[in-house]
């Protein structure tokens, strides 16, 4: 899929919105009503440049790790619908989702396995607990799709023998090493305005739920000292350094105060989540949460090497807790009424990608002429200086990665090579 996208920028063009609409369409869905749609509308300017520069600015990215966690999050969608209505959409359908979905990436392909025995064992307990009568025919479809993949994907003899790539260590301190240098980071720390708008999410129920002074400020007060907290640590470390993390780049001392203060907050959130969200309602909400832990552990036990890529199925799920949160605080009144609020952020966030979109047309224009130099197509010198907003290219525009056989091919594209090409271009 890959090399036909590199051949075709029509397929490309084709893949890349159907499987971000498909995404998108799925958050809204999973995170509930009132401004579901608008914040899942929000995720590309909400979200860490780190994934979006490798996930959606690079298509070996894009490929490996948006469809599989989309794939996942069509299922949930089913499967709820499922559990709601007791009507199923093309039987067959869940069989095909697991199947393509576990032809990615390795977690995903396990987890697939792991969420399609848990359908089933939850559809027997629901049957047994309550008056429905649901049928485990979704969720045995779902799981033995997912057992296909896992077959075809581990049947590469590629994973049997020794390799040099990946690395595990026996040593539990290189994991807590790992965590406190790096990856807690990418987990926690860069995803700051989805943990503040958790946060602000908490202070607002809290105000609402709690009548108990103590109870309120035990909930307000963390919540405060993490918006203020991660405003500020986001705020001094410099931009750059945040898309170009390698271990040990960041302060040990620094990096280890923020690490605790990083587990404190996933702490209390687990204890807010279990207090805000109880009974078996709200179930969904604390999976959401489990599976944000589950798709980020196996990364855990890999020393080497470590990409911010491999944590963003894991981020998709605090995102959706975010909205979650938002939708729970605004189901009390306030002063402003959620059409007034939906209509004003949904302003907010078309004028945000307006900006982007202006921002990555300056990068295409001076990109165009700076690829057009003779040395650089013809003597193949390196380019001489970065478009204007290095953010929204793949490797922050490394100018290394630029080749002169690629723009010497794709400054010659003819009508036809837009559908297909067939130099590696």
């Amino acid at each position: 899929m890959e090399i036909t996208i590199m051949h075709s920028p029509i397929i490309a063009g084709f893949l890349y919105a159907t499987v971000i609409s498909l995404f998108i369409w799925c958050l809204w869905k999973l995170s509930g009503k009132r401004l579901a749609l608008v914040m899942a509308l929000a995720f590309f300017v909400t979200t860490q440049m780190g994934y979006i520069q490798t996930v959606f600015l690079w298509f070996a990215g894009f490929i490996n790790y948006l469809p599989p966690i989309t794939a996942l999050l069509l299922y949930f969608v089913l499967l709820e619908k499922y559990l709601r209505q007791n009507k199923i959409i093309f039987l067959p359908g869940y069989f095909l989702i697991s199947v393509i979905g576990g032809l990615f990436v390795e977690h995903m392909t396990l987890y697939q396995i792991f969420v399609g025995i848990l359908s089933i064992l939850s559809i027997y307990l629901l049957n047994k607990r309550t008056s429905k009568h649901l049928s485990i025919m979704p969720a045995f479809l779902y799981s033995l799709g997912a057992l296909c993949s896992a077959a075809l994907m581990f049947s590469n003899p590629s994973y049997y023998h020794g390799s040099d790539y990946r690395t595990i260590s026996p040593n539990p301190l290189t994991y807590i090493d790992n965590f406190v240098s790096i990856t807690h980071f990418w987990m926690i720390t860069f995803n700051y305005i989805t943990i503040i708008l958790i946060c602000v999410a908490i202070i607002l129920i809290s105000l609402n739920k709690f009548k108990k002074t103590s109870s309120k400020s035990l909930s307000i007060i963390p919540a405060i000292f993490f918006i203020i907290y991660y405003l500020g640590i986001n705020t001094y470390l410099d931009p750059t350094l945040k898309l170009k993390l390698t271990k040990n780049s960041i302060d040990s001392t620094l990096a280890s105060t923020d690490s605790l203060i990083g587990l404190a907050f996933l702490i209390y959130l687990i204890i807010c989540t279990l207090i805000i969200f109880r009974g078996l309602n709200n179930i969904n909400v604390k999976f959401y949460l489990f599976s944000y832990f589950a798709l980020c552990i196996p990364f855990f036990f890999i020393t080497s090497p470590i990409f911010i890529r491999e944590y963003f199925s894991s981020y998709v799920f605090l995102f959706i807790i975010s909205i979650i949160y938002i939708n729970k605080a605004l189901a009390f009144k306030y002063h402003l009424t959620p059409k007034l609020l939906t209509r004003t952020l949904g302003i907010v966030v078309c004028l945000s990608y307006l900006v982007v979109m202006t921002m990555m047309l300056s990068n295409y224009q001076v990109n165009l002429k700076r690829v057009a130099d003779d040395d650089f197509l013809y003597e193949e010198k390196t380019l001489k200086h970065k478009v204007p907003y290095p953010n929204y290219v793949a490797s922050n525009d490394s100018l290394m990665m630029q080749s002169p056989m690629y723009w010497h091919n794709r400054l010659g594209f003819k009508f036809n090579d837009y559908f297909y090409n067939k130099k590696y271009k």
